[in-house]
């Protein structure tokens, strides 16, 4: 399902494939066998009107994974009650149009009004980990 660039903002959570968003303009910090493989959930913790920062999430722990507490979560039930990691070191820099490609070739199926995302304070906390 296509997304519109009005609707990206912080908080909200796509299915994207990295080497599409790469390949759409996308730059990353994690470089080599450090970067995100295959189609993975991002969040997205900082957005203007051209572009934003995006963060890859995980199902399982690693290195430089904190999880993500499932009360930060909304949308979906499968969404919320899942568990789920971000990693610490590796953020994306995309313009929306990268992250609208990377969205269709990552498969992402949300739609319109029923979007998964992170609470306000669940941006505030990735991005302080992120950041600092």
């Amino acid at each position: 399902m296509t997304i519109n660039p009005t609707e990206i903002r912080d908080g909200l959570v796509l299915h994207l494939d990295p080497d599409e968003l790469e390949a759409a303009g996308g730059t990353c910090t994690g470089a080599g066998p450090a970067r995100v493989q295959g189609s993975h959930f991002f969040v997205c913790i900082a957005a203007n009107d051209e572009s934003g920062n995006w963060v890859p999430l995980f199902s399982g722990s690693g290195p430089y994974r904190d999880l993500l507490p499932d009360k930060e979560k909304v949308g979906h039930p499968r969404w919320r009650e899942s568990t789920t990691y971000f990693h610490v070191k590796q953020v994306w820099q995309a313009p929306h149009s990268a992250v609208i490609a990377a969205a269709i070739a990552g498969g992402d199926l949300s739609k319109p009004g029923e979007r998964n995302g992170l609470t306000d304070a669940g941006v505030d906390l990735v991005y302080e980990k992120v950041f600092s």
